[in-house]
Order: structure tokens, then C-alpha cells, then sequence
């Protein structure tokens, strides 16, 4: 487009898209809540149910670098509505699983089209409206792809609870259909590029989905199997490490490359998804961190914790207008460095968290956590995608999803390794720190308060015994979340010295 004006059915299709996109990206974690119940109707443990949600995220992963490809190849509309409502039959399919073995499978295939829907709106950006408009139209782009992993696991949870696991894939149908038809009629239509089609990389493909499915079973399954003293795990690991290895000298040696590694070599590109991946540890990550401390250490219930977690997603939805003000007067790298500092300022509050604090001492990190997404995603896609030629705007941007996506599993992933190990470092640490003799002191409130309920008072004593060690167990756990606070907000501001390397998307 030669200038500022976009026709109203561009404008139309492109918020369908926003609409399917937020589908897709809500039902990343829509599930996780209420796996539970999924497991008991369907007669299937919760650990065996979690392949549910498993299954999901590597399909997920596997097919969003594939994304570019296939829209070069099909055209933004036709792939666009035809996953769209692929994703939509899926969902229906889902919703009417018979059996645990039955809904992996479907939800295999609606990962997939997942996979594909959030790389194509940023594709939109960039190939719907002129560079003017771009920034603007970023900030809602960043909202979808945003709120919606938010209010996920707490919408999921509340449909459960008043109506059904069902309802979690049947409240897609009818946004999906209207989606995926207002996509395929009002944009604009271009021809299907049959010979890239034929000419595709099978072995690229191949290996993408060897190194990508492996990583995320590594990144989902680890926890629960200790790690490398799995063999299942360690296996995975080696064919994760060798396809990776595969995968890049295929794609810099193969005539017609399914992911085009090449573009990595633009310095504001490649900067940039660094700086996504960090925003996926610091998105999936620091939310992980909250509801493990709201519910292991406040035993919220899932109610609370939703309210809790509902106050990011507010500050985004509230600081929307205020911040495209702050875009069209601030340079992008000044928002940037403004929104990675409220992001570390927010992160190193929570990290002074304690068992006695309550609403009101959470309601304004996560609002600043709220805000800083806004801050930082939106500059960050600006960024790095703006300066590519839009013939390489498809590739890039499943290459740039994909490290968001990398960023949060990795994350959450050292994340829990870092809880365990030092909640078990600051237990003894903390254990080691309790004079023997001055234990009957420690005991006597306890003692007391059991003795009310307790007729023998030799059990009041083994009762106060326990709950010293519950206690001990409590803070060290807590210790351990606000270590990894203070990690990733460390992170964070590790990250402002990479801000002089990128460039201004207008500058030469």
C-alpha cells in the first residue's frame, strides 16, 4: 500500500484473525485446570490425562516454523482459513472424545493448526498494512498473543466448574466458523504457488519435527522423570541435540530450505528473538512461579488464584491507549529499555514476597508486570521484524514465534529444576540454624494450641514436631521461589545491554 488508508475489509479480516488467533493461543492452556476432571471422565489418571496438554504443546511447536513455509506456498487467506477451520472441526471432534486415547489424537491435530495461526498474524502485520500503521497494529497483536495464555488456565477452570470440560472446546465453534469465513472472503486474493509445493524439503521437515517434538517432551516430561537419571529422558535428549545439528546443515545447505536460517544473519532479527525468547521465560515463567506460590505456599484455591492472575491481564487491557500514545512519541528502543526495567522492577518485588501477604501486596507487581509485556513485545516485534524485505516476513515470523514459545518451556523448565534444588539447600540450611537445645521452646506455643484438641499430650508434641518440619518445608519453598524471582528479573536486566546493538527500524 502506497499510503496511510486501509480499506474497512482488510480492517475486518485482520480483527477475525486477531479473534482466531486469541482461540488458539487460549487453548494452550485452557486444559490445564481442568485436567482433573477431563481424567475422571474419561477413566484415565491425571498424570496420563496431562498428555492431553502435552500433546497440544508439541504438535504446537513443531508446526509453527513450518508456518512460513506453507503460507508462501498457499497464500496468507487460504492457509489462514483453511487451519482456522480445521481448528474448528478438531475442537467439535474434541469436545465428543470418547476415550483419553481418542482426545490426544485430536488434540495432536488441533496443535497444528494452533501452530499455524499465531505466526500468520504476524505475518499480517506487515503484509496487510503500511509501515505507519504497523506499530499500532502491533500493540494488539501483542495484547492477543498475550492475554490469552493469561486468563486461560482461570476461564478454563471456571467453564469446568459451572458447565462442563466440554464447554472448553465447544465455545469454539462459532467463533471459529465466523472466523475462518470472514478470513477466506474479504482478504485479498493471490494465486496458490503450486511449484514450491513440489519442490519441498521432506527432510527438513522431518528433522524439525525430531528436534522440536523431542525438546518440548524433554521440557513437559522432565520434572516428573528426575531428569537425566531417566533413560527415557537422556534418549530424548540425544535425538533432540542430533536433529538440531542435522537440521542446521541441512537448511544452509539445501537449494530450497523449509526454515531459511540465513535470515538470523540480520543483526535486529536475530537480537530481536533473543529478546522474544527472554519474554517467553518471562511471561510463562513468572506466571508458573505465581501460581505455584499462591497455591503451594497460600493454598489459594482456584478462584483466588484466578483473580490474582486476572490483574496483569486488566493492566494490559487499561494501559492499552496510554501506551500508543508512549509508541508514536518514543523511539522503540526507549520503550524497550522502559518496559525489560518494569518487567525486573516488578519481578524483584515478588521476590520479597512472604507467607502473610495478601491481595493488596501482589495487585501492583502484576500490574506492572502487565504493563511491561505491553512495554517490551510490542517494540521487540517492531524490531526485529521490521527492517526484513516482506519476502521474508513468512519465514521470519515462525522463526520469531517459535523462540517465545522455546523461551517458556525452557524457562519453566529451569525454573522447576531450580526450586527443588534449592528449597532442599535452604531446608537444611534453615534446619541447621535451630538449637536443640532451645527445641522445647519451639514447641511449647505449638504444644499449647495442640493440647486445646488433644487430650495426650505426648501426641500435642508429636503434632508440634510436625508442624515445625511443615514450617521449615514452607519457607525454604518460598526462599526458593523468590531465588528464582530474582533470576529471571536478573535476566531481564542483563538484557538492557543488548538494546545499543539493535538498530531503528527507520534508520539506515
Amino acid at each position: 500500500m502506497s499510503d496511510n488508508t486501509v480499506p474497512l475489509r482488510i480492517w475486518v479480516a485482520f480483527i477475525a484473525m486477531c479473534g482466531g488467533t486469541f482461540m488458539a493461543v487460549l487453548d494452550t492452556q485452557i486444559v490445564a485446570s481442568s485436567l482433573p476432571d477431563m481424567a475422571a471422565s474419561l477413566g484415565a489418571t491425571v498424570e496420563e490425562a496431562s498428555w492431553i496438554q502435552t500433546a497440544y504443546l508439541i504438535a504446537e511447536v513443531i508446526m509453527i516454523p513450518l508456518a512460513g513455509w506453507l503460507s508462501g506456498a498457499l497464500t496468507l487467506r487460504r492457509l489462514y482459513s483453511l487451519a482456522c477451520a480445521v481448528f474448528t472441526l478438531s475442537s467439535l471432534l474434541c469436545a465428543l472424545a470418547w476415550s483419553l486415547d481418542s482426545i490426544i489424537a485430536i488434540r495432536i491435530l488441533q496443535g497444528l493448526c494452533s501452530g499455524i495461526l499465531a505466526p500468520l498474524l504476524y505475518q499480517g502485520i506487515y503484509l496487510m498494512f503500511p509501515r505507519e500503521r504497523q506499530p499500532g497494529v502491533t500493540l494488539y497483536v501483542v495484547l492477543i498473543v498475550s492475554l490469552a495464555p493469561i486468563i486461560g488456565p482461570t476461564l478454563g477452570g471456571w467453564i469446568t466448574q459451572n458447565w462442563s470440560w466440554r464447554w472448553l472446546f465447544l465455545i469454539n465453534l462459532l467463533p471459529g466458523v465466523l472466523v475462518s469465513a470472514t478470513v477466506y472472503i474479504l482478504m485479498k486474493r493471490e494465486e496458490v504457488d503450486w511449484s514450491r509445493l513440489k519442490r519441498f524439503d521432506a527432510t527438513g521437515i522431518i528433522l524439525v519435527a525430531f528436534f522440536l517434538g523431542s525438546l518440548e517432551y524433554v521440557l513437559g516430561q522432565g520434572p516428573d522423570n528426575d531428569w537425566f537419571d531417566s533413560r527415557r529422558i537422556t534418549i530424548f535428549t540425544g535425538v533432540s541435540a542430533t536433529s538440531f545439528l542435522m537440521l542446521v546443515w541441512r537448511e544452509l545447505t539445501c537449494l530450497h530450505p523449509v526454515i531459511d536460517l540465513r535470515t538470523f544473519r540480520d543483526r535486529n532479527f536475530s537480537t530481536g528473538c533473543l529478546f522474544n525468547f527472554v519474554m517467553g521465560v518471562g511471561l510463562f515463567g513468572s506466571g508458573y512461579l505465581m501460581v505455584l506460590f499462591l497455591s503451594g505456599t497460600k493454598g489459594y484455591n482456584s478462584q483466588q488464584i484466578g483473580q490474582v492472575m486476572a490483574v496483569p491481564g486488566a493492566a494490559m487491557l487499561l494501559t492499552l491507549p496510554l501506551l500508543r500514545i508512549v509508541r508514536r512519541r518514543l523511539d522503540s528502543r526507549v520503550c524497550l529499555v522502559i518496559g525489560l526495567s518494569l518487567f525486573a522492577w516488578a519481578l524483584w518485588i515478588n521476590a520479597r514476597l512472604t507467607a502473610s501477604i495478601g491481595f493488596d501486596d501482589l495487585f501492583w507487581p502484576q500490574v506492572l508486570r502487565g504493563t511491561a509485556i505491553m512495554m517490551c513485545l510490542s517494540p521487540i516485534t517492531e524490531l526485529a521484524l521490521g527492517r526484513l524485505p516482506l519476502t521474508a516476513i513468512p519465514n521470519a515470523t515462525g522463526l520469531y514465534s517459535l523462540m517465545r514459545s522455546l523461551g517458556g518451556g525452557i524457562g519453566i523448565a529451569v525454573i522447576n529444576y531450580l526450586v527443588v534444588e534449592r528449597s532442599g539447600f535452604h531446608y537444611w540450611r534453615l534446619a541447621e540454624r535451630l538449637n536443640p537445645e532451645r527445641f522445647p521452646e519451639y514447641l511449647e506455643t505449638l504444644q499449647v494450641v495442640f493440647a486445646l484438641r488433644m487430650a495426650d499430650f505426648e501426641l500435642a508434641g508429636q503434632g508440634g514436631v510436625r508442624m515445625v518440619v511443615r514450617l521449615l518445608r514452607r519457607e525454604a519453598l518460598l526462599m526458593a521461589y523468590n531465588d528464582a524471582w530474582l533470576l529471571v528479573a536478573a535476566l531481564f536486566l542483563v538484557m538492557l545491554l543488548l538494546v545499543p546493538m539493535v538498530r531503528g527500524v527507520n534508520e539506515k
